[in-house]
């Protein structure tokens, strides 16, 4: 018998006898080397056809305009006549032929695929660059000057990403539900979901009970949440923590010293000293209350207090309306009534767009509290005006004492004196009444307040959080 590669060759031009391709079809299947080898022979088989093929069919159409030479029609007649009498042994042989060929090759892609197989187990596997996955977005900025890289608006940062601001203020929302404010200058790394690091700079922190453990590392301590809105700044090699609700863990980086903080309590920890109590001082953090709300601006006699204080009934001033978010954020499991739902400009209470906030739907609620320090009698006060610009839209205003009181306990937390009859805009219509507008893109109101006969004026905000992550707890 031949050898392998002339069975391949006769094969190939259709010459091999049925012996031979039987005995070509064994040593294909025998090794995945004879199986590259027949499909090396078999490429270069069909590229040098197409080569020839193509020159013939050139020389044919040349032949075919010379005089007295026969056509191409002419000789494919002439060899269809001498080939006529083997017609039928030879139909036989190409069918057997082309079965073989197809079972043959259906073979050789077999093999060849487990060539490619036990090749990609020998080689190195090379695996892409995993960049560390994001947990956080850059929800708003604020006249930030960046220094290393920056940072956009809907940026995600995931484990690794450092933020150092040369100046204004960045809030983060974690994935958790956390958020973190920063102001510059500051440096501030992303470790893990809830593992970060603070340089330098100040930071507010508000965590949702569901992400308690919230660890903010800083060069003097460790700060570890315990469901908590808090607060960390560091000046001259001092970190100073201040607890503005809940609980927190402070405790010395390699030393067993730890300190619980609690609500209205606040820390100084220098390098190497000792945790120390110092008198609890919100002012350095009041720049970052309201962005760290969801407040893009403000103006006028509007003023933030400290993150839910227990007490907003009794903060009065003459000439401040203080804004309080209330809790974190909440998922409606009843409607809720509010006394405007259109944008527009209010001065009467008959003109009031009543509606209701339809459950399911995730909400933040602020109150607006104006209370002068007048111990209840009839005086006479300047007008109190301002405006105030959320970053989500305003599904609703609660103005009026009926939906304040029956909507004090939708949210968790603290009270603004709602049950208190006189706790409400007045409405009048006249030069001593209350003035409240919603814009028509709905994210900002602004107040125009006559001074109060008795008790307060108050205002319940309901905010839309879809798809924010910071839920604490589901409302009644």
């Amino acid at each position: 018998m031949k050898n392998m590669e002339d069975i391949i060759v006769a094969h190939l031009h259709d010459e091999a006898s049925i012996d031979e391709v039987r005995a070509l079809f064994r040593w294909v299947r025998e090794n995945p080397e004879n199986a590259r080898e027949f499909a090396r022979h078999a490429l270069l088989h069909s590229q040098l056809r197409r080569q020839l093929s193509g020159e013939h069919r050139a020389s044919e159409s040349l032949d075919a305009q010379g005089a007295g030479r026969p056509t191409s029609t002419e000789l494919l007649k002439s060899e269809t006549v001498v080939s006529s009498a083997n017609n039928t042994s030879a139909k036989r042989w190409r069918r057997f032929s082309y079965l073989m060929a197809g079972t043959l090759a259906a073979g050789v892609l077999v093999a060849m695929s487990v060539i490619a197989l036990r090749n990609s187990d020998k080689r190195p596997i090379v695996q892409p660059k995993q960049r560390p996955s994001a947990f956080a977005t850059v929800a708003q900025t604020i006249d930030v000057v960046w220094g290393t890289g920056s940072f956009h608006k809907s940026d995600r940062v995931g484990g690794g990403g450092t933020l150092e601001l040369q100046q204004g203020i960045v809030r983060l929302e974690f994935d958790s539900g956390v958020r973190v404010t920063l102001q510059g200058p500051a440096k501030f790394e992303l470790v893990t979901l809830e593992h970060t690091k603070l340089t330098s700079g100040l930071l507010t922190a508000s965590v949702p009970p569901r992400a308690e453990g919230f660890r903010v590392d800083t060069p003097q301590v460790e700060v570890t949440d315990l469901g908590t809105a808090f607060g960390i700044r560091i000046d001259d090699g001092t970190s100073k923590v201040s607890v503005f609700d809940g609980e927190v863990d402070v405790a010395l980086p390699d030393s067993a010293e730890k300190r619980l903080l609690q609500e209205g309590e606040a820390a100084s920890i220098g390098i190497g000293n000792e945790i120390e109590t110092t008198d609890f001082d919100g002012a350095p953090f009041e720049r970052l209350w309201p962005v760290s709300s969801g407040i893009e601006a403000s103006t006028g006699a509007f003023r933030f207090t400290p993150p839910w204080p227990r007490r907003i009934r009794f903060v009065r001033s003459d000439n401040e309306i203080f804004v309080a978010p209330e809790g974190y954020v909440t998922t409606l499991t009843e409607p809720l009534k509010v006394n405007i739902s259109e944008p527009g400009k209010y001065a009467r209470e008959e003109s009031l767009s009543p509606s209701e906030v339809s459950s399911g739907r995730m909400v933040r609620s602020f109150i607006l509290h104006f209370h002068p320090e007048h111990d209840g009698r009839r005086r006479r006060f300047a007008r109190t005006t301002g405006s105030i610009r959320f970053d989500r839209p305003v599904l609703g205003l609660i103005v009026l004492h009926r939906e304040l009181a029956a909507s004090a306990d939708r949210f968790p937390g603290r009270r603004a004196g709602e049950a208190l009859q006189h706790r409400q805009l007045e409405l009048t219509g006249n030069r001593a009444g209350d003035v409240v507008a919603l814009s028509e893109d709905r994210r900002t109101i602004s107040l125009d307040l006559g001074a109060p006969t008795r008790f307060s004026d108050l205002v319940r905000v309901i905010v839309d959080a879809t798809g924010d992550q910071q839920t604490e707890s589901t409302g009644p």
